[in-house]
């Protein structure tokens, strides 16, 4: 409570750690969802805790690389062009688009679906990654596991995240 709630900070205010970011209502991340901060050129702003997990980077190793070294176009209907396309789109203040599935670099069964859309300020773009359901995992004879359960690829642990 008080005078602080009722102005714009750039530092949490709980924490005193990490950069407030705004996004449009509904478009913002989960408290436990991975994410990244871009550019228009495609260049690393900001890695959320999550994210550095499940693309095992280090936020001040990831920052300023360009995405395609930590992920890439998994769908075959995009590629690089097209995700720098959406980037500007949602930029500039479109809709938020979840039609993007994508894969890490550093282990290419690790998927996800993404989604963009604009934050700031500065005004960016924010990529936020839900994990996909991997397939089965393979017996060494080849075959499915008996028990054919579906784990989740990433990490997903609960807490207090923004981009730092």
């Amino acid at each position: 409570m008080g005078l602080w709630r009722a102005r714009a900070h750039r530092v949490c205010m709980r924490c005193q750690l990490g950069v407030v970011l705004r996004a449009p209502a509904g478009a913002e991340p989960r408290h436990d969802a991975p994410f990244l901060i871009l550019d228009r050129q495609l260049a690393v702003q900001a890695i959320s805790r999550h994210a550095e997990v499940v693309l095992s980077v280090d936020e001040r190793a990831g920052v300023g690389i360009p995405l395609e070294e930590l992920l890439i176009c998994d769908n075959g209907l995009l590629d690089n062009d097209d995700l720098a396309l959406l980037v500007e789109l949602a930029i500039a203040g479109a809709e938020p688009s979840n039609r993007l599935k994508l894969r890490t670099v550093a282990d290419p069964e690790v998927r996800f679906r993404g989604r963009v859309t604009r934050c700031g300020p500065p005004t960016a773009a924010l990529l936020v990654l839900t994990p996909l359901v991997a397939h089965p995992a393979a017996a060494p004879n080849g075959r499915a596991t008996a028990n054919g359960n579906h784990a989740l690829v990433g990490a997903a642990d609960s807490g207090h995240d923004h981009a730092r």
